[in-house]
């Protein structure tokens, strides 16, 4: 699938030992408005060296447009940016 690579306004939380998990976030969708993404799940977390950077993947569940669906966000340490990377199911799209 082809990488999103959009970013996002992020909410989430950072455990006692660091560990951070993404709790919701807004992202703008085709029609030009700001539309908030409640992440029902994260069903893994993985650091990945990506071009010598610092950044999780997280591959997480919310219900978007009423539907659920399955997408992957990405966490860059450094500049501390989220981003909405890539829809891993069947409907793909940008819009929220």
């Amino acid at each position: 699938m082809n990488a999103l690579n959009v970013p996002v306004e992020m909410i989430s939380t950072c455990s006692a030992e660091g560990e951070v998990c993404p709790v919701r976030f807004r992202v703008r969708g085709r029609d030009g408005e700001l539309h908030t993404v409640r992440i029902r799940r994260v069903r893994d977390t993985v650091e990945i060296p990506y071009f010598g950077v610092e950044t999780f993947r997280f591959v997480c569940t919310a219900e978007i447009a009423g539907r659920e669906r399955l997408f992957e966000l990405r966490y860059n340490v450094r500049c501390h940016r989220w981003v909405l990377w890539q829809f891993l199911d069947a409907a793909g799209g940008r819009g929220a």
